[in-house]
């Protein structure tokens, strides 16, 4: 993680202004836009994924790409069907799920745990060459976040271990206050991402409407409609409507 600059010099302002916008908008429809800046200015990640693990099966809050690539664009649909069953973290979020705390992996601490299938399915195949998993609990929720470098970016670079752990537990303090089960629904839902006319696509398809259909409720050409769709789905980290309606926990009709 790439915060000894950020700490220290001319850096310290821009980083605590980015993680303070952050933390006000808790609790509000724009907290994930907010938080995108805290991935791509302070964590320099290049893709991250926000589960919750209430449940034995996992919500997705929030899925954010910034690799474009086809083999990249599956993880979500993936990890939600089937592979965290087999995640090497679950020993951790069912150990977290009982008690308030944060925990801290990286791809060299996880690898050895990890199968072959597993690692060849989220890592090798897509290029991705380093994680920093973060599970943590508090609010009635026990959260897991993966923060992903694929490999034209490298590995993270890691700061003195006290500031990782402050810094790590203050993001995880301001992720699950936003996501805290006082919320409405409406605030975990990873479309939040996305602009408001991406978001009115992409419900409109949750609801089962044609691109006709869409471009006729909303007054644009259906090609527009296809633009919006298409670069929502490469925000979210996917590649179909199956993948959005497995990412926003929908039965697809």
């Amino acid at each position: 993680m790439t915060l000894e600059w950020h700490l220290q010099g001319e850096g310290s302002p821009d980083f605590i202004d980015i993680v303070l916008k952050c933390m006000k908008a808790a609790g509000k429809d724009h907290f994930n836009r907010d938080f995108l800046s805290v991935i791509e200015k302070v964590i320099q990640a290049d893709q991250c994924m926000i589960y919750s693990f209430r449940t034995e099966t996992p919500d997705c809050y929030l899925s954010f790409n910034n690799n474009h690539q086809k083999t990249a664009l599956l993880l979500a649909q993936k990890y939600l069907s089937d592979g965290y069953k087999s995640d090497p973290l679950r020993s951790v979020i069912d150990t977290c799920r009982h008690q308030d705390g944060v925990q801290l992996r990286n791809l060299a601490d996880l690898r050895p745990q990890m199968s072959e299938l597993f690692y060849k399915t989220y890592f090798a195949d897509p290029g991705i060459v380093d994680v920093i998993s973060v599970v943590a609990s508090s609010y009635g929720d026990t959260i897991l976040m993966n923060f992903y470098r694929y490999k034209e970016s490298g590995l993270f670079s890691v700061s003195e271990q006290k500031i990782r752990h402050l810094f790590w537990d203050m993001i995880a303090q301001i992720v699950l206050l936003h996501y805290s089960k006082e919320q409405t629904e409406s605030h975990k839902s990873p479309l939040n991402t996305l602009s408001s006319r991406e978001q009115e696509v992409c419900k409109l398809v949750l609801k089962g409407l044609t691109t006709e259909a869409i471009a006729w409720q909303l007054g644009l050409a259906a090609n527009t409609v296809t633009t919006y769709r298409k670069r929502s789905y490469e925000k979210l980290g996917i590649n179909s409507k199956s993948a959005l309606f497995a990412l926003c926990n929908t039965n697809e009709n």
